[in-house]
């Protein structure tokens, strides 16, 4: 009989060792981890062939570029969603210069509002004749 209880009681903490690992390890598996919530991009700010400003940002995983944009910096946006202004510095239509931006060294044909960075992407605004 005492065989039997000790067989019993063994099994039951086996039993309870498995459904705790097992449910641990799917409440891992369900919740984000902040390398998947968080990532860095660097943003660099260009005016007059100046740099304004050069920044590694930390964002959330579906930050767009004018979120980050109005997160981190000063700027003044058109009510058609455009950048005028970015830390005081104002495009001039006249001129013909106006903000413009490139990630990794290339043009990008979506506007600010839309755009969503990667990890590790280089967002260069830089303010120029267009």
């Amino acid at each position: 009989m005492n065989k039997k209880l000790n067989f019993i009681f063994g099994s039951a903490i086996v039993v309870v060792l498995i459904v705790v690992g097992l449910w641990t390890s799917g409440l891992a598996s369900n919740t984000p981890s902040t390398a998947e919530q968080d990532q860095e991009v660097q943003v660099i700010i260009i005016a007059q062939g100046q740099e304004v400003s050069e920044d590694t940002i930390e964002i959330a995983e579906d930050t767009t570029l004018m979120e980050l944009m109005q997160q981190h910096y000063d700027i003044v946006v058109t009510d058609d969603g455009f950048i005028e202004a970015i830390e005081g510095i104002e495009q001039d239509p006249e001129e013909k210069m106006f903000w413009v931006y490139e990630v990794n060294d290339e043009m990008v044909n979506e506007g600010a509002g839309d755009f969503i960075p990667a990890e590790n992407d280089l967002i260069t605004w830089e303010l120029k004749e267009f």
